[in-house]
């Protein structure tokens, strides 16, 4: 059975040349489970600053909306059903971090003793306030803004196994070297789960040639999430793949056909 909660997750967007000097360092994931809605849960999101100067961070909550086949969106606390709302509290909004200091946001999570039992979640977005300045190129400055969307997830209630269906597998040659088998899989029930994918390829003659890499992703109720497996080193040809979805508490399967070009 799958024992979730508070998870948090780092998501940093920066180019491959600049290096933030403020970071997060207490791991991606926290869990918590709250057996009723009376009950109440606390963490910390640990940042650290590694630069030599001060450097001043803003602190602000976020829903996640990750809708099937469309890009991750950040928006107003309560646009979603699921939100925490106002049930997510933090203890600063900003806070300036001198060099080398580690400073712990406090975070508590006290739901509504209405919420029917299942995942609710949010995002906190810490920025740092200071942009991040590449180096020139062609004549032009660019400065970059730094942003970690930390996701706190929450389980109300008995938790109860998720209802996944495959909402579309899709072939992509990226290059030589690599090609992808993205699967799209949607959470049909009312609890998250963080899902794990593999795919077994095997031959025209029944003949197990390959399994690929564990994929993990949060399933979020009502939502979609896209699985890029990498598929390396067939040569052209047709094989028959089964998509294997491990919910740690039940397996979901599909059989597809694909051909190599």
């Amino acid at each position: 059975m799958m024992r979730s909660a508070i998870v948090i997750v780092l998501t940093v967007l920066l180019p491959a040349s600049l290096r933030a000097s403020v970071l997060i360092v207490n791991g991606l994931s926290h869990a918590h489970t709250l057996n009723q809605t009376n009950g109440k849960a606390q963490g910390t999101i640990r940042v650290k600053n590694e630069g030599a100067k001060a450097s001043r961070i803003l602190i602000y909550r976020q829903d996640m909306i990750a809708a099937c086949e469309q890009q991750v969106q950040y928006v107003q606390p309560g646009s979603q059903p699921r939100s925490l709302g106002n049930a997510l509290k933090t203890n600063v909004d900003e806070r300036t971090i001198a060099p080398a200091e580690e400073y712990d946001i406090r975070y508590s999570v006290e739901p509504d003793k209405s919420l029917p039992s299942g995942t609710y979640w949010q995002v906190v977005m810490v920025e740092v306030a200071e942009p991040v300045r590449e180096q020139p190129k062609n004549g032009v400055q660019v400065d970059s803004k730094v942003r970690y969307a930390i996701q706190v997830i929450v389980d109300v209630g008995n938790f109860e196994g998720p209802q996944l269906s495959y909402e579309k597998v899709a072939y992509e040659k990226v290059s030589d070297q690599l090609s992808l088998l993205k699967v799209t899989l949607k959470n049909n029930s009312g609890f998250g789960a963080r899902t794990n994918v593999i795919v077994e390829i095997y031959d025209s003659n029944g003949n197990k040639l390959k399994t690929t890499e564990p994929n993990s992703r949060m399933l979020y109720p009502g939502f979609c999430s896209t699985f890029d497996v990498a598929i390396s080193d067939l040569p052209k040809g047709k094989y028959d793949c089964v998509i294997i979805a491990d919910t740690k508490k039940d397996l979901f399967g599909s059989n597809i056909a694909l051909q190599v070009e």
